[in-house]
């Protein structure tokens, strides 16, 4: 895929598989996200409790990958990944546009629930953007 393929089908996918790793223990989680791509980073809102696995992979992940994918048949499908480095933002310097990309393409699993429990924290996070590359099936359109 070229640049603009690869980035204009990041854009619209907003879904994917976070992997995480650490002590040579892989953990691969779902994920909503939305690109940014005036920083060239994925923006992410982590929901999870105190005793998240989730959170002790963060913790001590240098790299972390990022897969999107469509999938129709053996020659209609195309991939995204991105690898790089994950960082907590802090709410306040989380902008308006950034969490209106997120929200755009993020489903809410949980439904209204998640609005109203305190039960969990919610942290935003960012992907910085290293290296990203795309692959399609000769069949997928290249929408240019």
């Amino acid at each position: 895929m070229s640049t603009a393929e690869t980035v204009r089908f990041l854009e619209q996918q907003g879904h994917g598989t976070l992997s995480l790793a650490t002590n040579n223990r892989a953990y691969g989680i779902p994920i909503s996200y939305g690109y940014d791509e005036d920083y060239d980073r994925l923006v992410m809102e982590f929901v999870s409790s105190e005793t998240s696995k989730r959170k002790r992979f963060v913790e001590s992940t240098d790299e972390v990958t990022l897969t999107t994918y469509e999938f129709r048949d053996q020659t209609t499908w195309a991939s995204v990944v991105v690898t790089g480095s994950l960082h907590n933002v802090p709410p306040e310097k989380v902008s308006n546009r950034a969490a209106a990309l997120f929200f755009h393409r993020a489903d809410d699993a949980a439904g209204d629930d998640r609005w109203r429990n305190d039960m969990f924290d919610k942290e935003w996070y960012e992907i910085d953007i290293e290296t990203i590359s795309g692959r399609r099936g000769e069949q997928i359109p290249s929408e240019e």
